[in-house]
């Protein structure tokens, strides 16, 4: 059964086409990454949002720093299950905490305050 590549962003790693999607959850961003040549296999992970809500005066609040999904996350992780592994699976493979993967500071868009 083909997945629903509405949303889903294109990667490619080491002449394989991927793609991936990123979906928001109470309190984590669940990662989905699956190769276009093998649609049975998809990796599956979570990251926090590691964001920091500040209070900048009565009745207003900003979010501090915010996580950004980007191609070279997916890539890190990609690398980390190895191309063959995820191109021959037949199932889901969970690779739990993207964090214990990539390090989460070059994923971070700025902070509140650093550019004004």
């Amino acid at each position: 059964m083909a997945i629903n590549k509405k949303g889903s962003r294109k990667i490619i790693v080491d002449d394989h086409e991927f793609r991936w999607r990123a979906t928001g959850n109470d309190g984590w961003i669940t990662i989905v990454i699956w190769p276009v040549e093998n649609e049975n296999s998809k990796v599956v992970g979570n990251i926090g949002y590691h964001s920091n809500i500040v209070k900048v005066n009565e009745g207003a609040y900003v979010c501090t720093d915010q996580i950004v999904v980007t191609n070279r996350i997916i890539s890190e992780i990609i690398l980390h299950c190895g191309i063959e592994e995820i191109l021959k699976s037949q199932g889901q493979l969970n690779i739990g905490q993207v964090e214990d993967i990539f390090d989460i500071e070059n994923a971070v868009r700025g902070k509140y305050g650093e550019n004004q």
